[in-house]
């Protein structure tokens, strides 16, 4: 469903966007995250941003499907990618 992750310009995140034109569903999204150990910093109809309560990384969830990881740990980001890959599959509204 996504394109590689890659670090950002600026080298303090990485993103992830998928392959294909996607919308999520980010208020259903917003009601299921914190059973998955998330927090929910901030909610809007453009951006939902989370921090995962385990590695205490923010990641920013777009509707277009775009993942934004606040992070340089490589193996950190690798793990929520993978977590994020699977759930977002299920808030697809198209």
């Amino acid at each position: 469903m996504y394109d590689v992750v890659e670090p950002c310009s600026d080298s303090g995140a990485y993103r992830a966007e998928p392959k294909e034109e996607t919308r999520i569903d980010l208020a259903a999204l917003e009601d299921f995250l914190p059973e998955k150990d998330f927090k929910i910093e901030f909610s809007s109809e453009v951006i939902l941003l989370v921090n995962h309560l385990k590695f205490d990384v923010e990641v920013g969830i777009y509707p277009s499907g775009k993942l934004l990881f606040k992070t340089t740990e490589k193996e950190v980001v690798d793990e929520l990618f993978d977590e994020f890959t699977e759930m977002v599959k299920d808030f697809k509204s198209n």
